[in-house]
Protein backbone atom coordinates (compact mmCIF):
# COMPACT_ATOMS: atom_id res chain seq x y z
CA UNK A 1 0.00 0.00 0.00
CA UNK A 2 2.72 2.91 1.26
CA UNK A 3 4.84 1.12 -2.46
CA UNK A 4 1.69 2.52 -4.78
CA UNK A 5 0.84 6.01 -2.46
CA UNK A 6 5.02 6.73 -3.62
CA UNK A 7 5.17 5.64 -6.74
CA UNK A 8 1.55 7.44 -7.23
CA UNK A 9 2.95 10.62 -5.45
CA UNK A 10 6.37 10.03 -7.66
CA UNK A 11 3.97 10.33 -10.90
CA UNK A 12 2.31 13.24 -9.32
CA UNK A 13 5.02 15.17 -8.54
CA UNK A 14 6.56 14.71 -11.84
CA UNK A 15 3.82 15.82 -13.66
CA UNK A 16 3.11 19.01 -11.68
CA UNK A 17 7.09 19.75 -11.93
CA UNK A 18 7.80 22.31 -14.70
CA UNK A 19 10.11 20.79 -17.48
CA UNK A 20 9.57 17.06 -16.64
CA UNK A 21 5.60 17.38 -17.04
CA UNK A 22 3.93 14.54 -18.38
CA UNK A 23 6.75 13.34 -20.17
CA UNK A 24 8.63 12.17 -17.63
CA UNK A 25 5.70 11.15 -15.56
CA UNK A 26 4.11 8.90 -17.64
CA UNK A 27 7.64 6.72 -18.27
CA UNK A 28 8.72 7.05 -14.78
CA UNK A 29 5.40 5.70 -13.90
CA UNK A 30 5.61 2.98 -16.15
CA UNK A 31 9.21 2.28 -15.05
CA UNK A 32 7.56 2.23 -11.70
CA UNK A 33 5.37 -0.32 -12.42
CA UNK A 34 2.40 1.48 -11.81
CA UNK A 35 -0.78 0.13 -14.07
CA UNK A 36 -1.85 2.05 -16.72
CA UNK A 37 -4.66 3.39 -16.05
CA UNK A 38 -3.17 5.06 -12.62
CA UNK A 39 0.15 6.35 -14.67
CA UNK A 40 -2.09 8.64 -16.81
CA UNK A 41 -4.37 9.60 -13.59
CA UNK A 42 -1.44 10.84 -11.26
CA UNK A 43 0.34 12.25 -14.24
CA UNK A 44 -2.41 14.11 -15.43
CA UNK A 45 -3.67 15.37 -11.81
CA UNK A 46 -0.22 16.55 -11.31
CA UNK A 47 -0.09 18.20 -14.65
CA UNK A 48 -2.92 19.78 -14.44
CA UNK A 49 -2.65 21.46 -11.15
CA UNK A 50 -0.55 23.76 -12.43
CA UNK A 51 -3.48 25.27 -14.76
CA UNK A 52 -5.86 25.90 -11.85
CA UNK A 53 -3.16 27.28 -9.85
CA UNK A 54 -2.37 29.79 -12.20
CA UNK A 55 -6.09 30.36 -13.00
CA UNK A 56 -6.61 30.74 -9.07
CA UNK A 57 -3.42 33.26 -8.92
CA UNK A 58 -4.55 35.10 -12.21
CA UNK A 59 -7.60 36.07 -10.72
CA UNK A 60 -6.50 37.14 -7.02
CA UNK A 61 -3.75 39.33 -8.88
CA UNK A 62 -6.96 40.87 -10.69
CA UNK A 63 -8.50 42.14 -7.54
CA UNK A 64 -5.44 44.67 -7.69
CA UNK A 65 -5.86 47.82 -9.63
CA UNK A 66 -2.54 48.56 -10.33
CA UNK A 67 -1.51 44.58 -11.78
CA UNK A 68 -4.67 44.72 -13.56
CA UNK A 69 -4.13 47.64 -15.56
CA UNK A 70 -0.89 45.88 -16.58
CA UNK A 71 -2.82 42.71 -17.13
CA UNK A 72 -5.20 43.70 -19.57
CA UNK A 73 -4.60 45.68 -22.61
CA UNK A 74 -6.85 46.16 -24.75
CA UNK A 75 -6.73 43.83 -27.66
CA UNK A 76 -9.35 43.89 -31.09
CA UNK A 77 -12.43 42.23 -30.98
CA UNK A 78 -11.18 40.30 -33.99
CA UNK A 79 -8.19 38.61 -32.11
CA UNK A 80 -10.36 38.09 -29.20
CA UNK A 81 -12.81 36.12 -31.02
CA UNK A 82 -9.86 34.28 -32.89
CA UNK A 83 -8.51 33.18 -29.80
CA UNK A 84 -11.52 32.63 -27.92
CA UNK A 85 -12.37 30.27 -31.42
CA UNK A 86 -9.56 28.93 -32.19
CA UNK A 87 -7.83 28.76 -29.16
CA UNK A 88 -8.46 25.22 -28.35
CA UNK A 89 -6.20 24.06 -31.26
CA UNK A 90 -3.67 26.38 -29.68
CA UNK A 91 -3.21 24.58 -26.59
CA UNK A 92 -3.46 21.12 -28.33
CA UNK A 93 -0.50 21.98 -30.68
CA UNK A 94 1.80 24.22 -27.94
CA UNK A 95 1.91 22.04 -25.07
CA UNK A 96 4.09 19.61 -25.93
CA UNK A 97 6.63 22.03 -26.98
CA UNK A 98 6.39 24.54 -24.46
CA UNK A 99 4.67 22.93 -21.52
CA UNK A 100 1.64 23.20 -19.51
CA UNK A 101 2.85 26.55 -17.51
CA UNK A 102 4.01 28.67 -20.00
CA UNK A 103 0.77 27.48 -22.22
CA UNK A 104 -1.67 28.16 -19.11
CA UNK A 105 0.08 32.14 -18.58
CA UNK A 106 -0.12 32.90 -22.18
CA UNK A 107 -3.90 31.84 -22.58
CA UNK A 108 -4.81 33.92 -19.48
CA UNK A 109 -2.27 36.80 -21.16
CA UNK A 110 -3.96 36.46 -24.20
CA UNK A 111 -7.75 36.49 -22.37
CA UNK A 112 -8.59 33.49 -23.41
CA UNK A 113 -11.46 32.21 -21.75
CA UNK A 114 -11.67 30.42 -18.61
CA UNK A 115 -13.83 27.89 -19.87
CA UNK A 116 -11.75 27.23 -22.79
CA UNK A 117 -8.30 27.17 -21.27
CA UNK A 118 -9.24 24.63 -18.74
CA UNK A 119 -11.63 22.18 -20.80
CA UNK A 120 -8.85 22.53 -23.30
CA UNK A 121 -5.63 21.87 -20.85
CA UNK A 122 -7.25 18.95 -19.27
CA UNK A 123 -8.24 17.36 -22.94
CA UNK A 124 -4.48 18.29 -24.03
CA UNK A 125 -2.85 16.29 -21.20
CA UNK A 126 -5.28 13.71 -21.48
CA UNK A 127 -4.40 12.77 -24.99
CA UNK A 128 -0.61 13.50 -24.74
CA UNK A 129 -0.89 10.81 -21.61
CA UNK A 130 -2.57 8.39 -23.22
CA UNK A 131 -0.73 8.77 -25.87
CA UNK A 132 2.50 8.25 -24.44
CA UNK A 133 1.09 4.68 -22.20
CA UNK A 134 0.14 3.35 -25.95
CA UNK A 135 3.67 4.15 -27.26
CA UNK A 136 5.45 3.01 -24.19
CA UNK A 137 3.45 -0.21 -23.87
CA UNK A 138 3.37 -0.87 -27.62
CA UNK A 139 7.70 -0.11 -27.49
CA UNK A 140 8.27 -2.45 -24.96
CA UNK A 141 5.80 -5.03 -26.14
CA UNK A 142 7.78 -5.30 -29.37
CA UNK A 143 10.81 -5.61 -28.00
CA UNK A 144 9.52 -8.65 -25.29
CA UNK A 145 9.23 -10.69 -28.43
Amino acid sequence: MFEYIYQAFTVWFLGFFPFFEIYVAVPAGMALGLDPVSVVVFAVAGNFKPVLLIEYGYYRLMKYQRVRRWLIRPVSEKFYRNINQYGIWYILVITPWVGIWAVAVAARLLQMKRTLLIRGAFFSILVYAVGLVILITLGVDWFDR
